[in-house]
């Protein structure tokens, strides 16, 4: 392998994203920003978390999204069947039978 000057390994590299990115799909394109902003995300702690939707949005924004992440039902418990559980009050629960 020919040993690349650190200006020619940056140049390889620009070349070949373009070559490859010219050879995406609209679909493709979204999926490797989705990817690339998500990992961004994930390096960042909560605050910084905030910091940036409220730099690039608003608080309010930032808000909505917990209240979203915090007061939904989690969709796999939602689409658990609950017809084959037996019937049980509260009062079964907490061993009142009376």
């Amino acid at each position: 392998m020919k040993k690349l000057t650190s200006a020619q390994r940056d140049e390889l590299i620009e070349q070949f994203v373009e070559i490859q990115l010219d050879n995406m799909d609209t679909q493709s394109l979204y999926d490797l920003a989705t990817e690339y902003v998500t990992n961004s995300f994930d390096r960042l702690t909560d605050s910084e978390i905030k910091e940036r939707i409220e730099s690039l949005y608003d608080e309010e924004l930032y808000e909505e999204l917990v209240d979203n992440v915090t007061s939904h039902i989690d969709p796999r418990l939602a689409s658990l069947k609950t017809d084959n559980l037996p019937d049980v009050s509260d009062n079964e629960i907490d061993g009142v039978t009376e």
